[in-house]
Formats: structure tokens, sequence, C-alpha cells
């Protein structure tokens, strides 16, 4: 056999169907699943869109190798103990065998994409495909059937959560649907009827619904059943180009982002990449500049809060905008940073959660008096210290970000202007944070993770800034950080070595403090009271420094030295009671504060439709919602709503949700469905 075969390619429920059969493994030392949730959305919508998600890679072992399987734990689990990924070991004959009777492959690269697909199909990981409503369909296609759309033009998101107004389907049941060969009357049972989005319609509008949800999980099925979506490469290998393939594989390009392609179009009128260089060279050090954060921000106000995406920047924006508004979100963008550092919001930009949270704080303080910080009022400045940590751990912007930040935004600026926010939703969202208790915390262990950057600089604002352990001095953001471990790696590796699940929670942030580099000692096995002993001699008042940094007083002192479990379990109890103050227990104060319901005067409104881009105007009566159209009274709104597509040209006989048809302006002076009404109303 060559060492590199033909590209061949599988499905996707092969793919899962080889998983379970254990067929594929991962070798022992391949790095562990470190993708966050939201490239696994990416992943699926490319799937959807038919986008090459790369290559995977499998090797045919021809010797001993020890292998683990895929991660399929929990992203968050409850309690210390986790369970540890099984490690099997085979001898070069049963590698042999294996390979010889079930095609045993070994995943060289892609055990990423491999484990996301994996995890989304069985369940471990959440994630749903959300329609586009039929009124947002009809609008791009006139009358349509599903059975005519692709999964493309109906898709609307891929999500973690369903989404209440949308059609919503987790790809892990229509996984089970295929697998299980279930009847339609079981599917509607175990899987349609939970969904809180068919609970808003009346029993015409349920089946016809019902059906469309039938109608894509046939078209989901058919995607997992498409070979031709992942590509792969079969290599049979010996160790020696086994180990050579790792590592070469590591090698990267230089990779053009859009922002390059927005600098070549702009140049004429607007010198993009000069303009970042000055400025950039203007940036003292505690400024990481981040090009697509200004421009995704003048996008914001170009827009007038409205877009923020590649497509509308390569698109609509032009160099006049760049001309226009360039210093002033620069401005912006630095006033921003010195807030969040003189505020201990962040210790430095480098361990910021999320670096698009820049952006409607940008928008926030370009609608402040002067444009400066010192003009806001006490009640904005609560809302925004909620807003921001809320919004990290909730991991508001770990996915689908483009519309957070509009959101967000808008909401800002509506803080900004000291008016009310009239959608609860908006607060129910913010509240959907993943530490509901203490044990929560020993989920979180990947320095890559929003909420592992959060809880350590929470730490750092709940003391006003984070206190040397070599000296008094406060951390600056120009220090060498490190996320230290408080009990040594090597000490619980030696203490613990029969307790996977306790060397397990070494890297958990319960055992991590944000400090610069120890140099002068040399920590190495040694107990934590015994190298902070050595610390003390030089700093006398390291008890205030552990203090400050959420670490129990007892830790110096020797007691927590036989006990790393009692060490963790009280620390991460400290670090839970920031985050119930800082969050949980202000929530009530910040809806009392910040939320109005929709205000309606009188008994009727008036109301409108848009349909193939004609508008038709009614009017709803509140208290027995009926719609006057045309001079006919209607009890059914989509009746009403159904004649008025017929009116604007629309076939007869139609099945339209009016909830989702008639609209009208709210407060904000925004076209809202009336639907809302029925969840928001208070009538003057």
């Amino acid at each position: 056999m060559s060492d590199t075969e033909k590209q061949s390619s599988q499905s996707i429920k092969e793919l899962c169907a080889n998983i379970e059969k254990n067929i594929i493994a991962l070798p022992e030392f391949q790095r562990d699943f470190v993708w966050d949730i939201a490239k696994s959305y990416d992943l699926f919508d490319s799937l959807i869109r038919d986008i090459f998600i790369g290559s995977i890679i499998y090797g045919i072992p021809s010797f001993e190798v020890t292998v683990r399987e895929l991660d399929y734990r929990p992203r968050k689990t409850k309690g210390k103990r986790r369970k540890s990924l099984k490690l099997t070991s085979y001898t070069k004959e049963q590698i042999y065998n294996m390979v010889n009777t079930q095609k045993f492959l070994l995943v060289l690269d892609g055990q990423q994409r491999i484990t996301s697909i994996y995890r989304a199909l069985k369940g471990i990981d959440s994630v749903w495909f959300i329609t586009k409503t039929l009124e947002e369909l009809r609008e791009e296609f006139g009358e349509i059937n599903f059975n005519d759309l692709t999964l493309e033009q109906i898709m609307y998101e891929v999500s973690g959560y369903p989404d209440e107004d949308r059609l919503s389907i987790k790809f892990s049941d229509v996984y089970a649907i295929m697998n299980e060969s279930y009847f339609e009357a079981e599917i509607k049972e175990l899987f349609f009827n939970k969904s809180e989005f068919e609970k808003s319609y009346d029993e015409e509008e349920y089946e016809n619904q019902f059906r469309n949800y039938l109608i894509i999980s046939r078209k989901i099925q058919d995607l997992f059943k498409a070979e031709k979506l992942i590509a792969y490469y079969l290599l049979n290998m010996s160790s020696e180009k086994f180990a050579l393939f790792f590592e070469r594989s590591n090698s990267k390009g230089v990779q053009l982002n859009f922002i390059d392609i927005l600098a070549a179009k702009l140049y004429e009128g607007f010198n993009l990449r000069k303009e970042m260089e000055n400025f950039s060279e203007r940036c003292e050090e505690k400024y990481k500049f981040q090009r697509e954060t200004i421009v995704r921000a003048l996008s914001c106000i170009v827009s007038n809060g409205k877009n923020v995406d590649k497509k509308y920047i390569l698109t609509n924006l032009t160099y006049h905008d760049f001309r226009m508004y360039w210093n002033d979100v620069c401005n912006l963008y630095k006033k921003v940073l010195d807030f969040l550092y003189d505020n201990h919001f962040i210790i430095s930009q480098s361990w910021m959660p999320y670096e698009n949270m820049i952006i409607p704080l940008m928008i926030f303080l370009r609608c402040l008096p002067h444009k400066d910080f010192s003009q806001m009022n006490e009640k904005q400045n609560k809302f925004i210290h909620y807003w921001y940590w809320a919004s990290i751990f909730s991991q508001r912007y770990g996915g689908a970000s483009n519309d957070i930040i509009i959101q967000d935004s808008n909401v800002l600026m509506k803080i900004a202007n000291n008016e009310k926010i009239f959608d609860k939703v908006y607060f129910s969202k913010l509240q959907k944070i993943q530490i509901s208790n203490y044990e929560d915390v020993f989920s979180f262990s990947k320095k890559s993770s929003s909420i592992y950057k959060g809880i350590l600089n929470l730490i750092n604002q709940n003391t006003s800034g984070l206190i040397d352990w070599s000296s008094t001095n406060r951390i600056t953001f120009n220090s060498k950080l490190e996320d230290h471990h408080i009990f040594p790696v090597k000490y619980i590796e030696n203490k613990y070595k029969n307790s996977s699940e306790i060397i397990e929670l070494t890297d958990c942030v319960a055992n991590r403090t944000l400090i610069p580099k120890i140099s002068n000692i040399k920590i190495g096995k040694k107990a934590p009271s015994v190298y902070l002993k050595e610390l003390k001699k030089n700093n006398p008042n390291l008890p205030k420094s552990l203090e400050c940094h959420l670490i129990p007083e007892d830790t110096s002192n020797g007691l927590y030295d036989e006990f790393f479990t009692d060490f963790i379990t009280d620390r991460a109890k400290l670090i839970f009671d920031v985050i119930q103050d800082t969050i949980i227990n202000a929530t009530d104060s910040i809806i009392k504060d910040f939320y109005d319901t929709i205000k309606i005067k009188g008994n009727s409104i008036k109301v409108f439709g848009k349909y193939r881009k004609k508008t038709v105007e009614a009017t709803f009566n509140l208290n027995t919602e009926q719609i006057l159209f045309n001079g006919d009274k209607y009890s059914s709104i989509s009746t009403a709503a159904n004649i008025a597509k017929e009116n604007l040209g629309g076939k007869s006989n139609t099945s339209t949700n009016g909830w989702k048809f008639w609209r009208f302006v709210n407060n904000d002076g925004k076209e809202v469905f009336i639907d809302e009404l029925r969840k928001k109303q208070s009538i003057l």
C-alpha cells in the first residue's frame, strides 16, 4: 500500500457509527478537545452551506500504540469529580489484527472537527438548527414549499439554544430519529411537543409547523447521509513518518483576513493599512491594537447600530466613512480600554474574555456628553458593571457575536440616553450564567475559556486591583502575568498519583491565580506553605496579598498542605460568593431600574403587514384581539393575515400565523410583531 492513498469521502452518519464501534481512535498524545462551543456552531453552518471544512487525516498504524477515546464528557460538570477518558494500549500484533479485520484508524488531523460533530449528534453538546420564519421565507421567495428549498435557504442560524419564535430542531434529535426509525406520532410526542415554539400555535398552524419539522428533519438526515461531505486522506505510516507528520503539520502559512481585502478596496481614498500602523505605533504598550474591533465599531456607527458583519463592511463601507469616523473610533477604543483598566475590569488586554465587548462600550461612550466616562451617572455605572460580568459568565459572545454586538450596542445606547429597555427576554439571556453554585467552578480549567478568564479578572476587580506576592505593589498591565498554580502541579502529581479525580482538578481555575512569574525561588514539588514561607521572608505582608487573591489564609500556615480538595472547595466557595454578589444578587435590582413594559395608550393600535415588499395597514383591538382590515372585522388575526396576503397577490387558502404577520411600531420606534403584546403588554 502506498504512503498516501487517494482522497476519499465519508458521511457524517458513517463517521459517528465508526466512533461508536471504536474503529476510530485518537493517539494518546493528541491534544485535548479544546474547541469552544461557538466553533461547533460554525462547523455545522459550514456543512449546511457546503463550505469545505478541510480534510480529515487518518493513519493506519503499523506499530504498538496507546489510544484514548474521543471526549464525550459534558462541558459543564457538577461537583469535583470528572470522569477520566479511557486509555487503551495495543501491541503491534493487536494493531495488525484490528487494521485487517475492522479497518482500525487513528485520527492524525481533524479530531476537533470529528469530536464536535460526534458530540452534537449524540446530544453531549446542544446544537440547534434554527429556521427562518415563514414570513421571512415568503418575503425572500414568495409562496414557498419547504420541500423546494435547501437547508441553507431555510436556515436562520445554528445556535446553542432553541428560538422561542422560530422552528428549532436539535441535531441530536434528528440523529436519534434517523437511527431509531420513529413513527410520526412518536416524533411528535418525543421531540416536537417539547419545544416552546409549538405552544404558540393554534391547531391548524400546529399541524403545518409539524409538517415543516418533518421536512427539515428529513433534509438534515440527508445531510448526515451525504457521503461527499467529509473528505479524508488515509496514510499508511511507519512510526518514523508518524512522528514526522506531527512535527511538520503544525507549520502555518500567511492567511489573508477580510480586513486586508477591505484595505485593498479603500486604498485609493483611504490608506487603511497605513492608518492602522500609525495608530498602532501611537498606542502605548497596554493597548493591544485589534484592527477588526475598530473596523466593526466604525461599521456599527455608519449603519446606525444595524450591522457589523463582514459582508456589510466589504460591500457598504467607503473611504468617505473611514475619513469621517476613523479618528473618532480610535479615540473611543483607547478611552474604553482606559476605563476597563482603571476600573479593574481587566488586568491586561490579553486576559480579556471577549475583545468584541469593547464595541458596545465604544457606542455607549460615544453617546455620553463629551464622549467622556466621567459624565456617566451612578445608575449607568451600575448597569455597565452588571452587563459586563453577566455577559461574560453567560458566555453571550460565544457564538453569533455579530448579532450580540448589535443588540448590546443598541441597549447601551439607550442606557447612555437614560432610556428604559422594553425587551425582558434580553434580561433573561443575561441571567443564563454558567455558574450557579460553587461546584460549577471546578468545571473551568482551560485558559481559552471566557469564564476561566472572567473569574481571574473578577477577582482582580473585587479587590480593586491584585497585589503582587513579592511585594505590596499592585499588579499592572505590563506585568508578565501567568496563571500560577497555587498547589504546584508536581506536588499534586506526586502526592495524589493514585487519584485521577484529584489530578484532573490540578488546572481548575480554583487552583489558579494571576501573578507575575515567581522567579526568585524554585517551587517544584514543594507544598504551598513551604514556598509561601520562602516568599514571606521578602514580603512580610504576603497574607494580605493572598487575601486579595481570595486564597484562604490557612494556605500559608500549612493547614491545607495535606488536604488539596478542602482547599479547592473553600476557594471555589469564595469565588462563587463574589459571582453571586456581582451578578446573581444584582439581577432583580437591575430589572427594576432598567426594564419597562411596552405601553399602549387606548384599546386599539395601528398595525401593518408586509408581503412581497408591499405593505397593508389595519387596526388591532387589544381587548377583543380583533383585526379591522378593509372595513371588515376579523376575530381571527391569522384569517385577517391570509386575506391581506391574498390582496397583495398571494395565493388563497394559505396558512399564516397572524401574530407573526401583523406589526406595530413600539416605544423604541422599531417595527415588531404584535406577538410582543401577548408577552409584554401594559395598557395605559
